[in-house]
């Protein structure tokens, strides 16, 4: 909900509904779960396990169903698994604003050969900062996209900035030096906390 008293775009500068595109892609991908190639990666990905225990020892009446995510191998409960596009919907190289209506759906409504299972595990469920598989490829993904982006605004003074060569792997490998970059700052972050944390213990038993 708005703020009160806050004005509410609800069109564009080319008198558009701004929320056209969000609600339509929405409604693509609920549309597609009730496509039966998701619902065939998925089952391809089930596993049945023997009943859990119950409380006195016992074991139940059911199988217990997980499914192995395509990355790590794991087996999840169905709510923590996303049928996931292996190749993007919208490609990394292009803007979802620049693409038409057709695009999306040819995008979304792929070929089965297209789809895996991956891990959604909730990051509060998981220890040590950790991320579900899902979560780590869609950061990649966004990663590269915005990089991507800013990259042919620098060089919009090139004629056709369309013929400037997507790689894929340099992106990718950019990813991992970010990454990299990132965990060492948080590394020497948690050293200076231990530091301060150990230099004021000190200070409290030489004050005693």
């Amino acid at each position: 909900m708005p703020k009160k008293g806050k004005e509410v775009r609800l069109y564009d500068e080319n008198g558009l509904w701004v929320e056209e595109r969000g609600r339509v892609k929405g409604a693509l991908r609920r549309t597609f779960r009730l496509h039966p190639a998701p619902r065939e990666i998925l089952n391809a990905a089930r596993v049945e396990l023997p009943p859990a225990l119950k409380k006195d020892g016992t074991p139940g009446k059911k199988n217990q169903v997980r499914y192995r995510c395509a990355i790590c191998k794991e087996l999840y409960p169905q709510k923590w698994v996303q049928v996931d596009h292996i190749v993007p919907a919208i490609r990394l190289y292009r803007k979802e604003s620049d693409i038409s209506y057709d695009e999306m759906v040819r995008g979304i409504f792929c070929r089965k050969e297209n789809l895996q299972v991956l891990c959604s595990t909730p990051k509060k469920f998981l220890s040590g900062g950790a991320e579900s598989c899902h979560r780590i490829k869609t950061n990649e993904e966004n990663f590269i996209r915005d990089r991507w982006q800013e990259y042919l605004k620098d060089r919009k003074q090139i004629p056709n900035p369309e013929d400037i060569l997507f790689n894929e792997g340099e992106w990718k490998k950019q990813y991992e030096i970010y990454l990299a970059n990132k965990k060492a700052k948080l590394l020497e972050k948690e050293i200076k906390k231990q530091q301060r944390k150990s230099k004021t213990k000190n200070n409290n038993g030489n004050s005693k």
